[in-house]
């Protein structure tokens, strides 16, 4: 009772208090010191800069508690940034996070959250409510900050922020280019909602900066005497090492390891490990290295419907995305699945029941036909991916993420992409039946991680991505007819099975595996084309810039594994 008393009093006092909101306004900065890649310098002014500036800032009033309650949205902010560095270790709050917000739905957003409920509880209890609890006492308080206080400490500020900036104009001396917007939170977390916004922006007019965009796309080429079919599926979180076709040891994919016809490509990495930027680069020609065009041209479903193709869309994952949704209702049919009634506790519909709409639209007319169908794939929660019948390494069912869940979690993830195995099986299965000239591309839009390493990281969407979320599964199915038909095709992909790939090959092999020509493609990112060339392959920055994949960031952990699974990087 003596040291609560004891530390009432020391509460009580405005100045004391001052000091004690001057530091929990840099606890983010002292952690972004120690989690980040910044020279020492740097790392240094990237603390007391922002101190200087509070500590004048809180001089503003005479009770520094009325500065703490005008500054609440910082003070949520700083929860934010504390949560995010507990779920990926490192990296301040990015543009990825603030736009990820507006792209999940409720059902997305609660699987994630109620499984972080306890660290959210965390940083509620022990940082945001004790500031708060603190700045109300602040006010409550008789005292104030005597004006020879705030005039010591206004000088001791303005000298401690001229430090900092001193600070900085040395970081050259270390190869580094100081930058506030990048290097200083929260003004660097406040530029990322700023460029979130700006692009969430962009994505919703996208509909008027491309109406007038035209791929002038043909087809001279067709199958004799057969209808064409081509058939793009879009996975969620798959990654290739968890494929047994790749060379996992439990038996994860028996229907693709027994089709005939099956190209799997075994060096391919996303461009993104955020649907919301992977999915438009593989629906379009935008990709890393030119992610503007995205807003300026149209998708490959119009390239098809161009070109003279009955266009169809189905949908199983969530589209609160502008931009995929957009993409996907350029179609002549969009079934958007995700907006079904399960009525169960499930978060959405099991993949398998885009089967029976798939054998619809087949069965509908003779038409050359180009089908997109994006799946729910390997979405956490894992073990709601899959039926019963599916969940055949045990236990596989966890409420809640933590590493001490690892195996069970692994367990009901490889259900999933048993599962997914089956549906593409039923896929390729009902293609074969129609006797068309047919091809299948399916690809992952990202990896996972699984608490694979020390680092315990889980889930996707981290700011500084892994191994794990960049190796995705690439399969290129061709009918029997599509082989007699088009043979050199066919010999084409399969000699570049090898070769290192990004998710941003598949707009322009799809168009290339059917023949459609339109002077947006490029044959050099072809995998069916002579002419395919390999290349240094980039991730889409933060910023949207493009940067080698193998410069993102990596940790020693990640080059372990991508040297074991053989992926191509530079290693000067």
């Amino acid at each position: 009772m003596g040291h609560y008393k004891k530390l009432l009093r020391w509460i009580s006092s405005q100045e004391h208090l001052f000091f004690i909101f001057a530091l929990l306004f840099v606890v983010p900065n002292f952690v972004l010191f120690f989690t980040e890649p910044l020279p020492v310098v740097v790392g240094i002014a990237s603390i007391i800069l922002p101190l200087a500036f509070w500590m004048g800032l809180l001089l503003l009033a005479r009770k520094p508690g009325i500065v703490v309650w005008c500054l609440l949205p910082k003070v949520i902010l700083d929860g934010g940034q504390l949560v995010l560095l507990y779920m990926f270790g490192q990296s301040v709050i990015a543009v990825d996070m603030f736009l990820n917000l507006t792209s999940s739905d409720v059902s997305e957003a609660s699987e994630l959250l109620g499984n972080l409920i306890l660290i959210i509880g965390c940083v509620f209890f022990c940082y945001t409510l004790p500031t708060l609890y603190l700045a109300f006492r602040s006010i409550r308080l008789k005292e104030k900050l005597s004006s020879a206080f705030r005039r010591k400490w206004a000088r001791i500020s303005l000298g401690t922020f001229i430090t900092g900036i001193i600070l900085c104009l040395l970081s050259p001396l270390q190869d580094y280019r100081f930058s506030v917007k990048d290097d200083i939170f929260p003004v660097n977390a406040l530029y990322n909602l700023y460029f979130a916004i700006n692009k969430a922006e962009k994505n919703a007019n996208y509909m008027q900066t491309s109406a007038d965009f035209t791929f002038n796309a043909t087809k001279p080429d067709r199958a004799k005497g057969r209808r064409e079919i081509y058939l793009l599926v879009v996975g969620e979180t798959s990654r290739a090492m968890e494929w047994s076709l790749y060379g996992y040891d439990r038996e994860t994919t028996p229907c693709m390891e027994k089709l005939d016809g099956l190209v799997h490509f075994t060096d391919v990495v996303t461009q993104s490990n955020n649907t919301h930027k992977s999915v438009p680069i593989i629906l379009s020609a935008a990709s890393a290295e030119d992610y503007s065009v995205l807003y300026n041209e149209k998708s490959i479903v119009t390239a098809f419907k161009e070109a003279g193709f009955r266009t169809v869309v189905i949908a199983n994952q969530k589209l609160t995305t502008s931009m995929i949704g957009a993409f996907y209702r350029e179609a002549d049919t969009f079934i958007d699945m995700s907006k079904f009634k399960t009525g169960s506790y499930l978060t959405s519909l099991y993949d398998g029941a885009i089967l029976p709409y798939l054998q619809e639209e087949l069965n509908k007319s003779d038409d050359n036909l180009f089908i997109v169908l994006h799946t729910y794939g390997s979405h956490f929660n894992y073990h709601e991916r899959y039926p019963k019948e599916f969940s055949v390494y045990k236990p596989d069912k966890v409420e809640g993420i933590r590493a001490s869940h690892k195996k069970v979690l692994r367990n009901a993830y490889d259900n999933s992409i048993r599962y997914t195995d089956y549906v593409l099986g039923e896929i390729v299965n009902m293609l074969s039946e129609t006797k068309a000239c047919a091809s299948m591309i399916y690809l992952s839009d990202h990896g996972e991680d699984i608490f694979d390493d020390s680092r315990n990281r889980y889930l996707h969407a981290s700011p500084i991505p892994t191994y794990y979320q960049l190796h995705i599964p690439l399969l290129v199915w061709f009918s029997s007819e599509y082989q007699e038909e088009y043979p050199e095709k066919y010999r084409i992909t399969r000699n570049h099975q090898t070769v290192p790939v990004s998710t941003n090959s598949v707009f322009h092999t799809m168009l290339d595996i059917a023949n459609v020509y339109t002077p947006v493609a490029d044959s050099t990112l072809a995998l069916s084309n002579p002419a395919f060339t390999v290349r240094d392959r980039m991730y889409l920055g933060d910023h949207d810039d493009p940067i080698p994949f193998w410069e993102v960031g990596l940790k020693k952990f990640d080059f372990e594994m991508m040297d074991k699974w053989r992926i191509a990087y530079g290693k000067d």
